[in-house]
């Protein structure tokens, strides 16, 4: 076990944390977390306006479409918002990890320009009610969830070129004494000039549709994420790196994260349309995975409860409500589970295992796919019945999978018991001889 864990800290874990840190993929979870609460919002007005109890939407009546206007506030116009936290991340990274001083709102608001200059508006004519009429207005194919990549790119392409021609002093300097804000504009004529020439020629003179370029660039990625054998074996690498003390989920996030949420994104739109959770086009979705997968440590801290040890006992009462809310630190390191060659067995195995039976209860149609985004905090039953629309095998599945982990931890808390209430009775005995003589 020694051996696994220094090979795992030396030979795995580096690269994978070096990863994780390089600009474009800090990027990308800053952008992804500055979109989720929308994304969460959203999913709560359509699970309000199509909850599955008998009578509910005919108690709505024709207002549950008023209430289901507001569930594609996160999905509607996702692009939009992921070139908006995407420009914003790549220019903070700068300021904050290089010192730099760049503007941001400046950036930001060139990188929404491009984005839009490369869809741009356009006038069809139409009929309605009978009346030939005309409409004008931007489409809307690339400004939700398969325009992300794209935006993604933009974005950093963006702030990249702005950012080299203001650092080759290819500006516009006014005298000392002109006002910060009215200096900055002039500052960001030049560069801004030539940011929005270079996407002007991609996308008028040359006449590529790069938003689709890049969309069916990144779609065959999407599709192998999409599969059995990379959940099993990010679950796998997930827990092994928090068993070793570094943070799984934010490794693993960083590098599959955008393809999973790209689908989950794809797949809410799809039941915001259908009402429906069947016909989704993806499965593993970073939705299913957190549903079905990490459904977080409640039953170890419970099985800590029911100890005889008064360490373990203290420890299940003070962890058991963050790990009710799925938060699992005070036990992962607590505990603890990292670096204990005893604890990290059960943990890694455990979730392999479920992974494998939820990927073959959703192929064999017994699980739904669920598509509705829940905090994670809530409850893991709780949060599996809403993201499912209300499914009961779901929630089901959640308390069984608590029932199985609870079994499965059960055995190996009693090794760590039997082994603190034998320190127990020896500090005890050692401490009566000392009085004794």
């Amino acid at each position: 076990m020694e051996n696994l864990t220094r090979f795992i800290e030396e030979k795995i874990a580096p690269p994978l944390i070096k990863f994780s840190q390089l600009k474009y993929v800090q990027v990308m979870q800053r952008t992804g977390l500055g979109i989720m609460s929308l994304l969460v919002i959203g999913s709560v007005f359509l699970l309000v306006a199509s909850f599955p109890i008998p009578g509910w939407t005919d108690f709505l009546g024709s207002f549950r479409w008023t209430i289901a206007a507001a569930s594609g506030v996160g999905t509607g116009f996702i692009a939009l918002y992921t070139v908006i936290t995407a420009s914003y991340g790549l220019v903070e990274y700068y300021n904050r990890q290089k010192g730099e001083n760049n503007d941001i709102v400046q950036p930001m608001i060139l990188a929404v320009a491009s984005f839009l200059l490369l869809n741009p508006a356009q006038t069809v004519t139409t009929m309605l009610d009978g009346i030939e009429g005309t409409f004008t207005g931007v489409p809307t194919a690339y400004l939700g969830a398969v325009g992300v990549f794209a935006a993604l790119i933009i974005s950093i392409v963006t702030v990249e070129l702005y950012r080299f021609v203001v650092n080759k002093k290819m500006v516009i300097k006014m005298p000392e004494g002109v006002p910060p804000m009215v200096s900055q504009s002039f500052i960001a004529l030049i560069p801004s000039g030539i940011v929005i020439l270079f996407w002007w020629f991609f996308g008028h003179v040359l006449a590529i549709n790069l938003p689709q370029v890049i969309a069916g660039i990144f779609t065959p990625l999407v599709q192998q994420g999409d599969t059995p054998f990379v959940v099993v074996i990010t679950t796998l690498l997930n827990r092994i790196l928090w068993a070793v003390g570094i943070h799984g989920s934010n490794i693993v996030n960083s590098v599959a994260g955008t393809f999973w949420g790209q689908m989950a994104n794809e797949n809410l739109a799809a039941f915001q349309q259908s009402g429906l959770m069947t016909g989704l086009p993806y499965t593993f979705t970073s939705v299913w995975i957190d549903n079905y997968i990490w459904i977080g440590l409640f039953p170890l801290a419970l099985s800590l409860i029911t100890s005889k040890s008064p360490r373990l006992k203290g420890l299940g009462k003070l962890s058991i409500a963050a790990a009710l809310f799925n938060i699992g630190e005070p036990l992962i390191f607590g505990l603890p589970i990292m670096l204990n060659p005893l604890m990290m067995i059960p943990f890694v195995l455990s979730y392999v295992v479920l992974a494998i039976v939820a990927i073959i209860l959703t192929l064999t149609g017994v699980l739904p796919v669920p598509a509705l985004m829940i905090s994670w905090i809530t409850p893991a039953p709780i949060k599996t019945f809403l993201a499912t629309n209300g499914s009961v095998v779901a929630t089901v599945y959640v308390l069984l999978a608590w029932l199985f982990m609870f079994v499965v931890f059960y055995p190996f808390v009693k090794a760590i018991e039997k082994n603190d209430l034998k320190e127990i009775a020896q500090a005890e005995e050692l401490e009566g001889l000392e009085t004794h003589v």
